[in-house]
């Protein structure tokens, strides 16, 4: 007698509802490879250390995760959905990165491409040692799909590392990979790509310097959450979005009322504004400026009136 496939087993079909239903976007499995494959020479190989293939060639290449670890990307609704329907589960690998990208991505602005994940709650389950040097990411450079009939094996785990405001802001992350807010092309060359150095820089010395010896300007950056902006025709506006928790850590709280000490605050932007200012194409005519703000502080139509700025990694000057 035939016997039927697993997924029409009800038991098995209810193994599998059990586990999607525990699975939520931002968790990680311990399954997943990236195949990519391609034609003729490519970056992807140079970048893997691999030999180049002739024009012609027809190659394939899989992408593992450094530490054994994938990130689930699919949503909530595809997740739970039989396999009947939605068959797979969207992840991308977990990569590590050295320790400034980590601090440049966690204060410095989010990359499409990399989401720096919580290193502590990874380190054991990735048997890292203690005090070793570990920063993982999510890297949606390389996805894949994986079946969800293969969840019930009894060697796939998953790991849910992010809390639920972590895992809306990797939602967001994910989401934003493929309908980014553009800027005019002319704000994005004079201003934006100009200044995402000067932030970046502040945001990894800063980290490398004994807290509360860090500069005005490394302080706002670290104590700074998120970054929107707004242009118009040469006007830029930078609005660094600073919470009352990172305020702390960085030196921006005032102890005697527990809130953003707005002298401080004041005094950063001051600094902050001609390091900016100067860093813009000469003769470009554009200006800038900075008003720093809190979730708190802003009204929906505001915050929807002011994109997050979301800025490409820095490409190799040596290149």
């Amino acid at each position: 007698m035939t016997q039927p496939p697993p997924a029409a087993n009800p038991n098995y079909a209810a193994k599998i509802e059990q586990i999607l239903a525990g699975l939520a976007q931002g968790d990680l499995l311990s399954l997943g490879a990236v195949s990519v494959v391609g034609r003729g020479p490519t970056a992807a190989l140079a970048s893997a250390g691999l030999s180049q293939p002739a024009a012609d060639d027809l190659w394939s290449l899989t992408v593992d995760s450094e530490v054994g670890w994938y990130v689930v990307l699919s949503g909530p609704c595809d997740i739970v959905r039989t396999p009947g329907i939605e068959p797979c589960l969207t992840v991308c690998p977990v990569m590590l990165v050295d320790a400034a990208r980590y601090r440049e991505l966690r204060h410095g602005g989010y990359s499409p491409r990399e989401f720096p994940l919580p290193y502590e709650k990874l380190r054991a389950a990735c048997q890292q040692d203690k005090d070793a040097d570990f920063f993982p990411v999510a890297d949606q450079r390389y996805v894949a799909s994986i079946d969800k009939t293969a969840l019930v094996h009894p060697d796939v785990t998953t790991l849910r590392p992010l809390t639920g405001p972590q895992q809306a802001r990797l939602a967001a992350w994910a989401g934003r990979r493929y309908a980014r807010a553009t800027h005019p092309d002319a704000v994005e060359e004079h201003v934006l790509k100009k200044v995402a150095p000067v932030i970046a820089r502040l945001a990894v010395d800063g980290g490398a310097i004994t807290p509360g010896k860090q500069s005005l300007q490394q302080k706002l950056v670290a104590a700074t959450d998120t970054w929107l902006v707004t242009s118009t025709e040469k006007s830029v506006t930078l609005y660094p979005v600073l919470t009352e928790a990172l305020a702390k850590f960085a030196g921006l709280l005032n102890t005697a009322n527990a809130s953003i000490d707005e002298g401080v605050v004041k005094a950063a932007v001051k600094r902050f504004n001609g390091d900016l200012a100067s860093a813009l194409t000469p003769g470009s005519g554009f200006g800038i400026k900075v008003v720093p703000t809190t979730w708190d502080s802003m009204s929906a139509a505001e915050y929807l009136d002011r994109p997050e700025w979301l800025w490409e990694s820095d490409p190799d000057p040596l290149d």
